[in-house]
């Protein structure tokens, strides 16, 4: 919205008002100049090189020395510049050359920009405790449970600044890493893609554990005895097997499911307060363990070992923030 003004065209001229000296109005004839656009993908940054150490040295064999190019390369370059700029920006004056009024309104502009552009070029630093911003990692609850504790209190300890956002992952997913709604997957997807890059952190395998108050924790436990048993199992799809039922189901067995459920926390109180069995990651059972609520039994068949993995975008592959909380992931899984 134009306030006192009719909205014209940046070509046009329009006449103003002026108060005189007396009552009655006089008029002045005001020309709006029009907005030059300027090609930029045109423009040579080496010309803003020269320009800098022209305004510097008002000089042009000097101004040559600076910056390592001849003396009629730069004026040359010089020449370029006056057409660019349409101004002389060096006239000759009576103690040799001197800066026009163009010239000296660019030097400030100019030495911003070529600061700038210093900057982006330069790699940039990181210090994990002058560091501020939000990490967002999808991971499930036994990856919580296994290694997030671990990780956090390191990158805390280092980078107090930096809160982490910990979202739920469904299924095997990773898309929320294509469409940037998170920094990481923590998981044991193993899948391979052109767009994400992954790191083990570490392989797991699989033990039971039962209830402490249990007479079955005090045997050995035998296939027979295993299969016999009700179990609780997680599930993190309806439709896909795990790794311990395929494996059954590679011997023509299947075990007695009483309750699936698909997270370990949940599952751990009821096998708790039930004569359940669980078979979980080995990591997680010793966790379990430790809270004297539970006795650990070996799985009576083998099962393969899986891996846990770290997987970001390779947007994010040369981020310094983001290569930090890698390593401390890594770091935190080889203990």
């Amino acid at each position: 919205m134009l306030s006192g003004r009719a909205s014209l065209s940046s070509t046009d001229h329009f006449i103003e008002p002026e108060a005189s000296k007396s009552v009655a109005f006089t008029w002045r004839i005001v020309y709006i100049s029009p907005m030059r656009e300027v090609n930029i993908n045109a423009l040579d940054l080496n010309l803003l090189i020269a320009l800098k150490a022209l305004l510097d040295e008002q000089h042009v064999t000097r101004a040559a020395e600076k910056v390592g190019l001849s003396q009629p390369a730069m004026s040359r370059a010089l020449g370029r510049l006056r057409v660019m700029f349409k101004d002389p920006l060096l006239v000759k004056g009576a103690s040799g050359m001197s800066l026009t009024s163009r010239a000296r309104e660019l030097y400030q502009p100019l030495q911003n920009i070529l600061g700038d552009i210093g900057q982006l070029m330069t790699a940039p630093t990181f210090v994990p405790s002058e560091m501020t911003g939000e990490i967002v990692i999808a991971t499930r609850d036994y990856e919580m449970a296994a290694i997030l504790p671990q990780a956090i209190k390191a990158i805390n300890e280092e980078a107090p600044g930096i809160s982490i956002r910990i979202m739920p992952l469904s299924g095997d997913d990773l898309s929320p890493l294509e469409r940037h709604e998170v920094d990481f997957v923590v998981a044991g997807t193993d899948r391979k893609s052109s767009t994400l890059s992954r790191k083990t952190l570490f392989t797991d395998n699989f033990v039971c554990v039962v209830s402490a108050e249990q007479s079955v924790a005090k045997k050995k436990l035998t296939m027979e005895s295993y299969l016999a048993m009700r179990h609780c199992i997680i599930s993190f799809s309806e439709f896909r097997s795990g790794i311990v039922d395929s494996a059954l189901a590679k011997m023509g067995l299947e075990r007695k499911a009483v309750v699936t459920i698909p997270q370990f926390l949940a599952a751990s109180h009821i096998v708790a307060n039930s004569d359940l069995i669980l078979t979980i990651p080995k990591r997680l059972g010793k966790l379990f363990v430790e809270s004297n609520q539970f006795l650990p039994l070996d799985l009576p068949f083998d099962v393969p070992s899986f891996s846990i993995y770290i997987y970001w975008h390779i947007r994010n592959e040369n981020n310094p923030m983001h290569t930090w909380i890698r390593n401390k992931f890594l770091a935190v899984s080889e203990i």
